[in-house]
């Protein structure tokens, strides 16, 4: 059964950290989780929230955690881990580089069997497109991405760090694009569990 947390700023708030302990499918300690670190052009495993989280998954007790940036690596790799968390930072080259590796064949193909939590960036590539950055963000399309389809894990469209002076423009956004955008702020997420699906925060 597909198991997804979209977070806006990944486990920086207890209660996003709540929701994705109970998605865990048994106790941390036999558990391996996978870190993509793509979307953090500059900084990779060194991106400070990269760090935070490994750290976190540490506390957990989780015995295998591994960076995996697929720009570079394998993406069978990711076949051999319970979690996967895709980290934030630039869009479209997360997009991208999901495509030009598998690696987005490889997440469809094991999001019945594994947890996938996305945060920001990593949480917009897992639904139907990414028109939303292409919106709010065409800015950091510096490697001239131009099909915005994206994994379709999820019908659900964010708006990850959501702000109230966004409020217009995501109006008609939604109006011009026929859909309606979820709204998280930093602090807040979504979990979906086969077709049920809570807002958190």
């Amino acid at each position: 059964m597909k198991k997804l947390l979209l977070t806006s700023h990944g486990f920086s708030d207890e209660p996003v950290r709540q929701a994705f302990l109970k998605l865990l499918p048994k106790s941390a300690q036999d558990l391996t989780a996978a870190i993509i670190t793509t979307a953090s052009v500059e900084y990779k495993e060194n991106n400070k929230y990269v760090v935070s989280t490994k750290k976190y998954f540490n506390e957990l007790g989780f015995k295998k955690i591994e960076f995996v940036d697929i720009e570079f690596d394998d993406p069978n790799t990711l076949k051999n881990f319970n979690i996967i968390y895709i980290n934030g930072g630039n869009t479209f080259y997360l997009l991208h580089y999901l495509k030009k590796s598998g690696a987005d064949k490889i997440l469809k193909e094991i999001a019945d069997k594994t947890v996938l939590v996305g945060t920001s960036a990593g949480a917009v590539v897992l639904g139907s497109d990414i028109r939303i950055a292409a919106k709010f963000d065409d800015e950091r399309n510096a490697i001239g991405l131009e099909d915005f389809s994206a994994l379709n894990l999820t019908d659900i469209i964010i708006i990850p760090h959501y702000r109230e002076e966004l409020e217009n423009d995501l109006k008609n956004f939604e109006k011009e694009n026929n859909c309606k955008v979820t709204r998280l702020k930093d602090g807040q997420a979504v979990s979906i569990v086969g077709d049920k699906v809570e807002f958190i925060g």
